[in-house]
């Protein structure tokens, strides 16, 4: 009996790489990347568990790092209103893979149970040292990414002042 239950923690081992594995390939940031690629990012990335109500970081925070939602979901607060809630295979905070020292613009807040994976600075530098060719990859997505995400607030804020005369 207690031969088996080894087994099933093997697997259940590799099924959590699997499912790393499987958030990098769905995020944008990574989806350039062969499978070798991925497995030297997943060695590098975090893996986090969080409970609801508690804080991923806070509006003002000087920003470390990007996450992934694996499982769970996670508010966003701007000011203490409530702008979206993000749920699985979403990302956040990726401008604070590119900033020095830039401050979070807002809070997230874990909603319910959640795994979040951490992928920060000092990651994205340690894989451009190791394989520049793999970080030039992952740093033209985030280019790439914030570029959408700027076209997408002016956007707004042209419907906004449009609306408003």
């Amino acid at each position: 009996m207690s031969f088996n239950i080894y087994w099933e923690n093997i697997f259940k081992k590799d099924r959590k790489l699997l499912t790393v594995i499987d958030a990098l390939k769905k995020n944008i940031l990574f989806k350039d990347l062969s499978l070798g690629e991925l497995r030297l990012v997943q060695n590098i990335i975090h893996f986090r568990h969080y409970s609801p109500n508690e804080l991923v970081f806070k509006q003002g925070d000087v920003g470390v790092g990007m996450y992934i939602i694996i499982r769970g979901s996670v508010d966003i607060i701007y000011d203490d209103n409530h702008i979206t809630t993000l749920k699985e295979d979403d990302f956040f905070g990726e401008l604070a893979l590119v900033e020095d020292h830039g401050q979070r613009t807002a809070t997230a807040l874990v909603k319910e149970e959640t795994q979040l994976l951490g992928f920060f600075k000092p990651d994205l530098l340690e894989i451009t040292h190791r394989s520049p060719e793999i970080g030039v990859k992952i740093l033209f997505r985030i280019a790439q990414v914030l570029g959408i995400r700027l076209h997408e607030t002016t956007a707004l804020v042209r419907t906004l002042r449009r609306d408003s005369k």
